[in-house]
């Protein structure tokens, strides 16, 4: 569990130096936004899928039709009626592809997730034991780093530490790289076909996953604000918390095929204008 741990602190960091300083004292509204938002997608994601990606891009189209009139003088109300209903039209009709691309994301990421648990994160110790140790610039000269150089090494970014991180990996095992660009491509094609092909299937797979992740998060930003020893309690029991987050997925993945599923009436109906 070092090696995660190394990692997430780095993405703590990057979230750390990189959000606003009114994000951060937001986290927790932002987190119960998260968690509301997660269990949505956990319970009535499948169900509700089209109609949501359908009103997303009718704002949008709104929004960008009234600019586009704005900018060359015609009306701005008519004009982002019109973009409206023309951009939610094109989302209704290619909802197929919305899915399969959001398909696609979810899919790679938990492939190259997997893959870079097993075969990158070993890596982190190893990693992090060496550059701490001093530079060695020949064979029998050893120069041991300056109180200025050490200092550097302790404010890398967290860009910095990922992209050295990533060139000692490369530099360890040369198939890293062939192996990740392979699998992303392979999982990326494979996502958006699942996701054009059994839209219902990809809908409940990659919502119960995305819901979980934000849920997860949500409840973990929760307890560490409100109870600081829990973060403590979770690094103990790892394998409580891998139960609990493995529970709310089946339960997303049983509820949303049973709301998600066409009653019989509906089944008739589809049979018979077929």
């Amino acid at each position: 569990m070092n090696e995660v741990e190394t990692i997430l602190e780095q993405a703590r960091l990057f979230v750390v130096q990189h959000a606003p300083t009114d994000a951060l004292r937001g986290a927790v509204p932002a987190a119960l936004i998260f968690l509301v938002a997660g269990i949505g997608l956990s319970v009535l994601g499948a169900k509700l899928a089209r109609f949501g990606v359908t009103s997303a891009f009718v704002v949008l189209g709104g929004v960008y039709g009234a600019r586009f009139g704005k900018e060359l003088g015609f009306h701005p109300l008519m004009c982002g009626l019109v973009g409206a209903f023309l951009i939610g039209m094109i989302a209704y009709q290619t909802f197929r592809l919305w899915v399969g691309l959001g398909a696609a994301v979810v899919f790679s990421s938990l492939v190259l997730g997997t893959f870079g648990y097993h075969q990158v994160v070993p890596y982190v110790a190893e990693f992090e034991q060496g550059a701490q140790q001093p530079a060695i610039q020949s064979p029998i000269t050893f120069a041991v780093p300056t109180p200025i150089e050490q200092q550097s090494y302790r404010d890398r970014t967290p860009r910095q530490w990922a992209e050295e991180f990533w060139a000692f990996v490369t530099q360890r095992d040369v198939n890293v790289a062939r192996n990740t660009k392979a699998l992303a491509t392979v999982a990326l094609l494979t996502g958006l076909c699942l996701g054009i092909v059994a839209v219902r299937i990809a809908l409940i797979l990659a919502t119960s996953l995305v819901g979980t992740v934000l849920v997860t998060t949500a409840a973990a930003t929760l307890l560490t604000h409100s109870v600081p020893e829990s973060y403590q309690a979770f690094q103990n029991n790892p394998s409580l918390v891998g139960v609990g987050v493995g529970g709310f997925l089946v339960t997303s993945l049983i509820l949303q095929t049973m709301l998600s599923r066409k009653s019989p009436s509906a089944k008739g109906e589809s049979t018979a204008k077929s």
